[in-house]
């Protein structure tokens, strides 16, 4: 069975667009609780740095003041369907600090997200600095 790439707006990509202000959210609140809802066991993140953390790892950098976001705002979002699959890319401003360092103030991101039990969920993501022109 082949899923073909759809390219979802309005009505039917609001429940995506709703994990992704969720996530938004419980990243600049520090919700570990929600956060721990929202990614998947097996998360990986991939961030502006090149490291790479595990959901494990992502929750205690937030739990340790060691990841401080101040600020996102989504300045675009792009959503593809791929049956129970869906890809986010885009772009968002944001403020804050990773162990005590500036994080990149622009930033183009892909996630990648999961259907499962009916709830979307976050299985993945990925953020480029976009360099000061």
């Amino acid at each position: 069975m082949t899923h073909q790439d759809e390219e979802l707006s309005g009505d039917s990509a609001q429940p995506l667009l709703d994990l992704q202000h969720r996530w938004v959210a419980a990243l600049i609140n520090a919700d570990t609780g929600a956060l721990g809802t929202i990614l998947v066991d097996s998360y990986v993140d991939t961030d502006e740095s090149g490291s790479r953390f595990d959901k494990a790892g992502v929750l205690a950098a937030l739990k340790s003041g060691d990841l401080k976001l101040a600020s996102i705002t989504l300045l675009e979002t792009h959503v593809h369907r791929y049956g129970d699959s869906a890809v986010l890319t885009g772009a968002s401003a944001q403020s804050g600090s990773f162990q005590g360092q500036p994080i990149a103030p622009k930033i183009l991101f892909t996630a990648i997200l999961g259907l499962q039990n009916g709830k979307w969920r976050a299985a993945a993501a990925h953020r480029t600095a976009v360099p000061d022109r």
